[in-house]
Order: structure tokens, then sequence, then C-alpha cells
């Protein structure tokens, strides 16, 4: 779009009947990312992540990315879709370059159970250790399919990967996930 300098140095705009018909569609389909849309994006980012300040950067770096690459979405219909696969695909990256964080283990001796916890509250401390433990994929998947519920198929569409590779990925995750919480749930009974 080439803009004409008016006065004061000033860019004009041009008319609509100006705009190209793709870039008509891009305005149209960016323009239904209200708040809804957003904050559903960031918080399947910050499920991923699991870490809010990434969460929004990763939204807004998919946001930008997916205006840049408007051309490369085939069906308008498939926009949520093809968002939402740039999303993944910037949370996986950001896992894959994230810092490392160092940590350093207790002494095994040392009891930090409290009695007064609850046996869920325990279950759900060793969820989440269990779930940052997960690969990047692994979690992408777990996110998509209990917090998103979207079928396998989809997943693996959004994923670029074969529905059956997702439902192993599911599958391994989901173990993991299992084996972390019932030492915490046998503790418990």
């Amino acid at each position: 779009m080439s803009a004409t300098r008016g006065r004061d140095d000033r860019p004009d705009i041009e008319p609509a009947s100006a705009v190209e018909p793709w870039q008509r569609q891009r305005l149209e389909a960016f323009a239904v990312f209200d708040d809804a849309r957003l904050l559903k994006s960031y918080r399947t980012a910050a499920l991923i992540l699991r870490d809010r300040d990434e969460a929004q950067d990763a939204t807004q770096e998919a946001v930008a990315q997916a205006w840049a690459r408007w051309t490369s979405l085939r069906d308008l219909s498939r926009f949520d879709a093809w968002f939402e696969r740039i999303l993944v695909n910037t949370c996986l990256n950001r896992l894959r370059h994230a810092r490392v964080v160092v940590t350093v283990a207790l002494d095994e001796d040392v009891d930090f159970a409290a009695p007064e916890w609850h046996p869920a509250a325990m279950a759900r401390l060793s969820l989440d250790r269990a779930f940052v433990r997960l690969s990047p994929e692994q979690r992408a998947i777990v996110v998509l399919r209990f917090w998103r519920d979207l079928p396998m198929e989809e997943i693996a569409d959004r994923l670029g990967i074969a529905t059956g590779t997702a439902k192993s990925r599911l599958h391994r995750a989901l173990k993991s996930l299992r084996d972390a919480i019932e030492p915490v749930q046998e503790a418990s009974e």
C-alpha cells in the first residue's frame, strides 16, 4: 500500500477501495481478536509455558507472526486452528530455548509434608511438578486435549504431526503424570 504525502509531510490514508482483497480479509480476520479470544490464547500459552510473563510475550509474538504469515492461511474458515498452531509452536520454541534453571535437591531425610495438608492438595503439588517435567511437546498435547478439549485429530493437525504420534505422546505424558501422583496417593491412604 503506497501512501502519498499531504500537507505537513503526513501520509494520507488511501481509500478502502485501494486496499487489496487479501489485505481486507486479513484486517477482517484480525478484527475478531477480541478480549475473549486473546484471553483464551493467553491461557493456552500460560498452561504450556507455566509462566505468565512468557505467556503474554508468546501470545503477542504469535499474533505478530500470524499477521506477517497471513498469506500462508489457505482457508479463512480455519483461522482459529491456523492461529493456534502458530501459538503452540511459539510456546514450544520458547520452551526449547528457555534458560536453564538450576535446582538443588534437599536432603531426602527431611520431611516437609505438613500433616494438615489435604491429600488432594499434595496430589496437586505433585501434578504441578510432574507437568513441568514433561517435554514441551507432551505439555502442549496435554493442554490441547484436556484444557482445550480438542479431539486427537485436531491436536495432530495443529501440531503438524500424525494422529498416532499425538496419541503416543499423550499416552506417555499421562503415564508420567500418573507415575508422579501414585506415590502421593499411596502415602495418603
